[in-house]
């Protein structure tokens, strides 16, 4: 039989479920929603959340209240059922993981390049040395040329989000 403990986490579990389920049928929060409340450097890109993350979330979440019930009931189909989505959330935050970082690592790149532009061209002022200033500005345009180019791809990845 089924504990009290047991049935409290149940319920807790099919309560967010539901909860989520009718967040996302319903558009409370959509992601322009929460754009209108973020501060400008998260308006102009889709940072906030993605909708495979959202995805990847109710996934976890069905998968725990299966195996939740599962347990409860003693089905081992959906304890086994529950912890497969429970695995393929897991690989889906896995795979938007990888493709923050590899965003971020472009973004990171193209700063990096700005700034050392910058400090070279300071540089330059400071000793007057006009190939460190060419330099340091030529290096910052760089960089801004790559944030350009990132700027585009986030568009024309948002364009078949």
């Amino acid at each position: 039989m089924m504990s009290f403990r047991q049935a409290k986490k149940f319920f807790v579990i099919v309560i967010s479920t539901l909860m989520l389920v009718a967040t996302i049928v319903f558009n409370f929060g959509t992601t322009s929603a929460w754009a209108a409340t973020l501060p400008a450097p998260f308006t102009s890109q889709a940072q906030f959340i993605s909708m495979n993350r959202a995805d990847a979330i109710t996934k976890n979440l069905e998968g725990k209240a299966q195996e939740t019930l599962g347990n409860v009931t003693g089905d081992s189909k959906d304890q086994i059922m529950g912890k497969a989505k429970q695995v393929e959330s897991q690989m889906r935050n896995a795979a938007e993981d990888m493709r923050d970082e590899i965003q971020l690592s472009n973004r990171a790149k193209a700063v990096a390049k700005n700034v050392e532009g910058k400090m070279q061209e300071t540089v330059g002022n400071v000793t007057g040395s006009s190939k460190d200033q060419m330099m340091g500005r030529l290096k910052q345009t760089e960089g801004n040329h790559q944030n350009i180019i990132e700027n585009v791809k986030d568009g024309i990845g948002d364009l078949f989000n």
